[in-house]
């Protein structure tokens, strides 16, 4: 089991929300990410804008093309979609922030900075990407 980002900004959470929530969707140039992604493997969610971490998506089929409106209302750009079964899915309010002590204390890629630093931000730019084991 592998463990991927799956990146939400307000609007596409609340699209997500307010859906059947069993699909979530990407651009295509991830597509070659998502091509190495199997069922099981787990897609932890953070939402852009509030840093904070939203929720977990258990993948549940191999990546498939659909350009059928869920995330926006029409052209949506999330074609390469997943089948997703929810084990959590926070409210943001209830989202766990970056920042706080625990979780900024055990990420590999936010434990040796200072919290004022930017430098992680490179692992939340892009969804699918890939979690190191540690972490």
């Amino acid at each position: 089991m592998a463990y991927y980002i799956d990146l939400f900004s307000p609007e596409t959470y609340f699209a997500f929300s307010n859906s059947n929530m069993d699909v979530s969707g990407f651009r295509d140039r991830r597509r070659g990410i998502a091509a190495g992604i199997k069922p099981g493997d787990k897609l932890i969610c953070y939402m852009t804008k509030l840093s904070r971490w939203i929720g977990v998506l258990e993948v549940a089929s191999n990546y498939f093309i659909d350009g059928k409106p869920i995330f926006t209302a029409s052209n949506d750009p999330f074609v390469v979609r997943f089948r997703v079964s929810p084990i959590v899915w926070l409210k943001p309010e209830h989202g766990v922030p970056i920042i706080s002590e625990q979780c900024w204390n055990s990420l590999s890629f936010t434990r040796d900075l200072p919290r004022s630093s930017t430098s992680w931000t490179g692992m939340v730019r892009a969804s699918l990407t890939k979690l190191s084991d540690e972490d």
